[in-house]
């Protein structure tokens, strides 16, 4: 006689015996493995930086302003914390640089290269590096001295060089995203530095318990390359270059070829 399986109805009070030792043994290492799992997650998940964006925070800051490489002010001392560089990239509010902004400033006030000005605007910051997002746009320009323009800082060592890491678009990295890397931020990297905001490359040093540097990345005439490195974004990949010290940044010169290489790894 053929073995009947008993049909368990959900409504009646009683289950089958087999749906019983049937659902024992999925339930039981179920409750179990969800404990386990989620706690392996939280441990072994990557901790967010303590990078900040001290946002509805605006503050005026003074120093030297410099247009070359990228829209830098050199903060004068005391006007932001000691702990913080001194050497700010300034960048647009959302996803722009800070070039249009300070050319449209130039239209009505002059040349300001190496003249001291005092910029209003929200603090970006982390791992030794300090950026200013022009929050005002044009009404972010509060003062120009009429003293004389200073000169450029000068350049310092250059040497070829080859890094791994990553580009980076410095305004997220820094503290306006978290996480502000990877490909989880990739398409938002690249709307960043194609609105002008600076690439920088994130060199991952191999040895245990070291920072990582940092360096903004130029053409080999020491121009914008944003364009042509959005297809590098996000990516793991080799970079070689040439290298000079600015101030507390390294600048990174790439021809065509290093970047058709890096494309190609």
């Amino acid at each position: 006689m053929k073995e009947q399986n008993d049909f368990y109805i959900g409504w009646k009070d009683d289950m089958p015996p087999d749906n019983k030792r049937f659902l024992k043994k999925i339930l039981i290492p179920l409750f179990i493995l969800i404990p386990v799992l989620l706690f392996a997650i939280v441990f072994f998940q990557k901790p967010f930086n303590n990078h900040q964006f001290e946002f509805g925070n605006i503050k005026t800051i003074s120093g030297i302003y410099y247009d070359m490489p990228v829209p830098m002010l050199i903060a004068d001392k005391g006007t932001i914390p000691d702990s913080l560089s001194h050497d700010i990239i300034l960048v647009g509010y959302g996803k722009f640089g800070a070039k249009g902004i300070m050319s449209e400033i130039e239209k009505e006030k002059g040349r300001l290269n190496g003249k001291k000005i005092s910029l209003s605007g929200t603090l970006i910051y982390g791992d030794g590096k300090t950026l200013l997002e022009l929050t005002e746009e044009k009404a972010s320009l509060k003062a120009v001295a009429n003293d004389r323009p200073r000169q450029n800082p000068t350049l310092s060592g250059l040497k070829d060089i080859s890094l791994y890491g990553e580009v980076i678009d410095p305004k997220c990295y820094f503290g306006v995203m978290k996480p502000g890397e990877g490909k989880t931020h990739k398409s938002c990297a690249i709307r960043c530095i194609s609105g002008g905001i600076p690439p920088v490359f994130k060199h991952k040093k191999k040895e245990a318990g070291k920072n990582a540097e940092y360096y903004l990345i130029l053409n080999r005439d020491g121009k914008a390359i944003n364009k042509e490195i959005l297809p590098l974004v996000a990516e793991q990949i080799t970079l070689k270059g040439k290298t000079h010290r600015f101030l507390s940044w390294n600048l990174l010169y790439l021809d065509t070829q290093a970047i058709k290489d890096a494309m190609a790894q």
